[in-house]
């Protein structure tokens, strides 16, 4: 039996292009990589294009759902399943362009010393509206990590599990501010950001547009302010 070093969990709805695309090029990792598939309620032609079988294979969970539990829960559930010392959340919605077999080594490296590591950060306004993302980390404490690809020791982000939830992201936000909601939360508890470059293209907001996420921001945005206004 092979040791995880580092588990990959994907959470994904549709869009099984993208699915097939990412995995291929993950499946150039080595040994001790761990992809975890949480399925959200896919329709059953995206299912089977995208080639998954309960193989019993520990390197490559599936995990289906039958609806869709949304994003944050689908992580949840990736964090109960992962065996690995570190733990990457990363969209589906991506390509790794050069070093498929070594890319997901640097990050482990900045992640050794209990920090969340990714490569795209992002800064909120005074009245915690989004302003920008960019490869670039801001002293400030309206800076978050980016959700698209944040890895941790996974013994951070237990630090970080919510009570009654299988992992660390808040399952009452959508809307991207799940990942908000977690950098804000390691910042209280004094976990550090870093980031680290990766040679990987990510598309963006594939599966948001398929769900209209943009429609539901107010709300979310509204329930994101009543939980940290008075906090931040």
């Amino acid at each position: 039996m092979t040791n995880i070093k580092l588990s990959i969990v994907i959470p994904v709805h549709n869009n099984h292009h993208f699915t097939r695309a990412c995995l291929k090029d993950l499946r150039q990792l080595p040994e001790d990589h761990q992809v975890v598939l949480v399925d959200n309620g896919s329709n059953p032609s995206a299912q089977m294009d995208c080639g998954i079988v309960r193989s019993g294979n520990e390197q490559l969970v599936y995990i289906r759902n039958d609806d869709n539990r949304g994003f944050a829960f689908a992580c949840n559930q990736g964090h109960a399943a992962a065996k690995g010392e570190y733990v990457m959340f990363l969209n589906n919605d991506i390509r790794v362009r050069q070093d498929h077999q070594t890319w997901t080594q640097p990050i482990i490296v900045a992640a050794q010393d209990g920090s969340l590591v990714g490569p795209t950060g992002g800064l909120l306004d005074k009245n915690l509206k989004f302003v920008k993302e960019e490869n670039k980390l801001h002293d400030s404490k309206y800076f978050y990590m980016s959700g698209w690809c944040l890895t941790a020791q996974k013994e951070i982000w237990d630090k970080l599990k919510i009570d009654n939830y299988q992992g660390p992201f808040t399952e009452e936000l959508t809307s991207y501010f799940e990942d908000t909601d977690l950098s804000f939360r390691a910042r209280e508890l004094g976990i550090p950001f870093k980031i680290v470059p990766v040679p990987v293209t990510h598309f963006g907001r594939m599966t948001g547009k398929q769900l209209g996420l943009q429609q539901l921001y107010a709300s979310a945005h509204t329930k994101f302010i009543n939980k940290w206004v008075n906090r931040i």
